[in-house]
Formats: C-alpha cells, structure tokens, sequence
C-alpha cells in the first residue's frame, strides 16, 4: 500500500478501477471536484450529528457536506452495483474513500479505543440537515479481517415504520486509506440479516485494497484554466438577478472522463446549421470549467436556468460557442438535441437584438410544439474564455426582447464581476 496519502484524483482511479474490473460501462467514481465546489458557494445546508452516549459518534461516519469541504483529508465516493447483477438500492454499495498522513486518518475515521467499542455496542443516532431530524438505532457487528483496522455496523430507522430500510456499514483502514462502504437491506432485525450485505462489502473492500496496491493510475495533468470550479462557484455568490432575484450556481466541474475511466469514442458537435446540439457539445469543451445554475423569480414556474463556461487557458479560434452562435444565425426553425439522444423541433423561431457588447452572441425567442403557447427565450455570450448562455420563457412574442434584455445585464454583471 503507498505509505503517502493518496489524492483525490488518485482515490478515484481506485474506485474506476475496480469498475473497470467489473465492466461497467459508466464511471463508478463521482466527480470530487465537482461535489468540493459546492463549500465555496456556502450551498451547503446546515447539520448536525449526535449520538447517546455522546462518545459513539467516533463509530459514525462523516455527513457529505462536512466531507465535501474537509480540505484536510482527500476523498473519492461512487456507487458499485453487484458483478453481473441487476444494479439497485440493496445490491449496490455505496462507496467512500478517504486518505491523508496515516496518523491523521486514524484519528479521524478510527478513533477509538477497544474499551469504547464495548460501551457502543448499541446506540442512539439522530442526524438534523435543515432543521429536520431522523432517528436511528446502531448497533455494532463483528467486522471481518480486513486491512489494519475494521469495524462493522448495522443502522434501522427508530422508531422503525413499514417498509423501512436498514443499512449495513463496514469501515476498513489499510495504511493511508480509509474504505466506508454502505448497503441497504430490506427487513433489517438482526446481525443475521445484515450478514449477506456484509460479506458483500467484504469483497468489495478486497477488491479496493488490491487496486490501492497496485499504485497510483497515471493521469494526464488537468489542463492549464484561469478559473477553478472553486472560484467559478464563488463567483455567483450573493450574486443577484436584473430584478433581485437570487442567483445560484450550487456546483461546478472540469469537463472531461473522470480517473481511471477510459470513455468510448465521443461524437464531435453536430455541424449542420439550425442545430442546437446539447448532446455532444461538451465533447468540444474538454479541459473547461462548466457550471449550471437558475435565477428564481416570484413564483416556482417564473425561473431561468444559465450555464456558464470557462475554457482552458490554451483554448483559441474556432472557440466552440462561436460555432454554436453561428449554427442559429438566420434560422426560422431549429432542431434540438438533448442529453440522452431526444430531440425537438423549436418553430417558429424569430431572432432578438444583442445589447450586449461581447465577442460573441446569439440570441432567440421560439415556440414548442407543446400546446402551451408559451415564447421560450435562449441568449448566449462570450467574452475571451468565458461564455454564459440562458433560457427563459415568457407568456407571448412581444414581451420576448425584454426578457432577453434583462439576461444581457445579468451576462454584463457577470462578466464585470470576472474581470471580462
């Protein structure tokens, strides 16, 4: 096992890895970048974990939102469904793992005393996250020998209602990594009945600590970008819409395959004019920093969504939202296409006035087949490597230009606050 604390990227290519043993054909891992960026928007809600005895929270294992922004120990967490089996909420284990200096993870996901494990056999847990608690009943199992360090447990819902799930946890240390895993189990009563899930985890372990010692996957460095997921979060903080309204962007990421998964070929962008291709376009974007957010209005229905995208510092012409932008010049009608491989016609489709000074722009307003009547509005811009695209919907054609109107002061304070 590497005796240095394995990062995030690293941690990763673990859990892909294992994945790729497995032959699934999507990454295993989640994007840990993307989960971290959430802390620097303050996104997060509030928690809060108590046990009784108040000494058994050393057997409980760290909320999300606390191990997302926990810049001290370096984390990777994805989901694995069964080899050959039927993925689902009681076959597939949920996975986290966690690393730094050996002494520190100890500390922090292992300790406790023997004297402690025999005072905690059984205990009260009651976890809060935006003023609403749940209850729970935790009892400590027999842990199989796995790794340095081990401990096993069962978790059911107290009181426990019909059709409740329990959970079975196992918790492995072998030098500076630390393996969470986690299975739901229906009728959950005793340590019998958790027994199946945890020999399931047990392998499941094995197979993680047989990838951790084949060393670290090699992965090409991240590409050179003036913008962190961090700060492309942190850059719509307290940030506010053209009328007041609040302005979220909860996550951002890196676009590109995650470590230790090795994607299919991917279709480039669609070059035909009047296509809107949403499908493949972030193939053309490899290497960016890429975050989706909303303006809420008054009411629940009057929203816009936006993204926003900071290419590679190495980017250069063609830049990908200018050939976006001139795939719609001069369209009457537009085909979209959407993740998943759908697609819709927008007809009519009429083109607005830019009012914003950038060095690229498009801008929209076009009906659904849809019976609503409603005037969706699309605008985009970009200046340098930044670019910002937005849609919204209106009740009809004339109130459209205002719309866009207010989503070019939206891009302008936007680009403003970045420096563009």
């Amino acid at each position: 096992m590497p005796a240095k604390p394995l990062t995030d990227a690293e941690l990763t290519a673990i859990i892909n890895g294992v994945g790729k043993s497995r032959n699934l054909p999507f990454p295993a891992a989640h994007d840990s970048t993307r989960l971290r960026s959430g802390a620097a928007g303050g996104s997060f809600p509030s928690t809060k974990t108590e046990t009784k005895p108040a000494e058994c929270a050393a057997f409980v294992p760290q909320d999300p939102f606390a191990r997302w922004a926990d810049k001290d120990i370096n984390f990777a967490e994805g989901a694995m469904p069964p080899v050959g089996g039927q993925s689902g909420p009681t076959t597939t284990v949920m996975v986290v793992l966690r690393s730094a200096e050996k002494e520190a993870i100890t500390k922090a996901d292992f300790g406790y005393t023997d004297d402690l494990v025999s005072r905690c056999g059984q205990f009260d847990l009651a976890y809060t996250e935006s003023g609403r608690t749940s209850t729970y009943g935790v009892q400590l199992l027999t842990a199989p020998p796995l790794g340095e360090r081990q401990h096993a447990f069962m978790q059911v819902t107290k009181p426990k209602g019909p059709g409740d799930f329990g959970s079975v946890g196992l918790r492995v240390q072998e030098g500076t990594l630390s393996i969470t895993l986690n299975l739901a189990v229906a009728n959950l009563n005793s340590e019998a009945d958790a027994k199946p899930a945890l020999d399931t985890m047990a392998g499941l372990a094995k197979e993680l600590i047989d990838q951790a010692a084949k060393g670290p996957t090699s992965a090409p460095p991240p590409t050179p970008n003036s913008m962190t997921p961090d700060q492309m979060v942190a850059l719509f903080k307290g940030m506010t819409g053209p009328g007041g309204e609040a302005v979220s962007l909860p996550q951002a990421t890196i676009v590109g395959p995650p470590p230790g998964f090795s994607p299919g070929a991917s279709t480039p962008p669609s070059d035909s004019p009047c296509t809107f291709d949403d499908e493949s376009y972030p193939s053309a974007l490899a290497g960016a920093v890429y975050g989706q957010g909303q303006i809420q209005g008054a009411t629940k229905i009057d929203y816009t969504d936006f993204t926003v995208v900071n290419l590679p510092s190495s980017g250069g012409p063609p830049y990908p939202f200018d050939t976006r932008a001139e795939h719609l010049r001069g369209c009457t009608s537009v085909q979209e296409k959407a993740f998943g491989g759908s697609s819709r016609d927008w007809s009519p489709v009429a083109a607005l006035t830019s009012t914003i000074t950038a060095d690229s722009t498009y801008a929209l307003a076009y009906q659904l087949s849809d019976g609503t009547g409603e005037w969706h509005v699309r605008c985009g811009a970009r200046r340098g490597t930044l670019s910002i695209e937005a849609s919204s919907r209106t009740a009809s054609q004339p109130e459209t230009q205002a719309k866009a109107d207010a989503l070019w002061s939206f891009f302008n304070a936007v680009f403003s606050r970045a420096g563009k």
